[in-house]
């Protein structure tokens, strides 16, 4: 399998990455929706990241983000059903084109992780590029944390239909319309959530629920660690019981980079 991947092409992300990325997704049987998906864009949105899966493990789920380590077993098994369909696609849909390096190296981890029974997987998308293989997948809740104006639009922009979108505290101009257009639930940071800190202690207000002593790391922003727990809770909604004291301990595992 490692071989195989060697011999793909080692290129940048193109306008035809997404598409690709979906008919493969098709035609391996939509492995993305075992799973549910959270979406993280934007800077700090592995600290977004860190937050919303230690709370979401702290209640018990099994959270899986794009990069972590595979086993070979399931590399074997993922890998040997992504190749199979590759050599299918590419006499059956030729105008989808030929797979790069990165997007069979992350349809591989789409199947594995679906194969391992995963509760949840998180992906990341620092930048913001709407070009890159992560968004292939569905997601089930979108977060994005700091970007500019026209950088957030985008994001909201090319958002699925009907998928609830956190936003890290932010200026709200702007945001209400371009929400509203899209018809999209949503909670804004700094005013559907708002964060106070005290050295290594958060407090989070997130509708009826208040969260005083929740563990901050050094060096972590608290309006991005607030938005991963509120990111965790409304993921934990699509079908993750969660409860405060899971919140507390996850917020501590996050804050300790366990």
């Amino acid at each position: 399998m490692r071989e195989f991947l060697l011999t793909l092409p080692d290129r940048p992300n193109d306008a035809g990455t997404v598409a690709r990325m979906r008919g493969y997704l098709e035609a391996l049987g939509r492995p993305d929706v075992r799973y549910l998906v959270g979406a993280i864009r934007g800077g700090g949105a592995p600290i977004i990241a860190r937050y919303a899966r230690a709370v979401l493990s702290a209640a018990g789920a099994t959270v899986a983000a794009l990069g972590d380590p595979l086993d070979e077993p399931l590399i074997a098994i993922a890998g040997t059903s992504v190749a199979t369909i590759a050599y299918q696609l590419a006499s059956d849909r030729r105008e989808l084109g030929d797979p790069s390096r990165r997007e069979i190296e992350t349809l591989i981890a789409f199947v594995a992780h679906a194969e391992a029974s995963r509760r949840i997987l998180l992906l990341v998308d620092e930048e913001i590029d709407a070009r890159a293989p992560v968004h292939g997948a569905l997601p089930d809740v979108i977060s994005i944390g700091r970007a500019s104006d026209g950088a957030v639009a985008a994001a909201i922009a090319d958002a699925p239909e009907r998928r609830p979108v956190i936003l890290a505290p932010r200026d709200a101009a702007g945001i209400d319309a371009a929400m509203r257009q899209r018809a999209l639930p949503y909670v804004l940071g700094g005013r559907d959530f708002v964060v106070t800190a005290a050295g290594p202690v958060l407090g989070l207000s997130v509708g009826d629920e208040r969260y005083s002593d929740l563990a901050l790391g050094a060096g972590d922003d608290p309006g991005l660690a607030a938005t991963g727990i509120v990111t965790a809770l409304a993921v934990a909604a699509l079908g993750v019981r969660m409860r405060p004291e899971w919140v507390e301990q996850g917020a501590r595992a996050a804050a300790a980079r366990e």
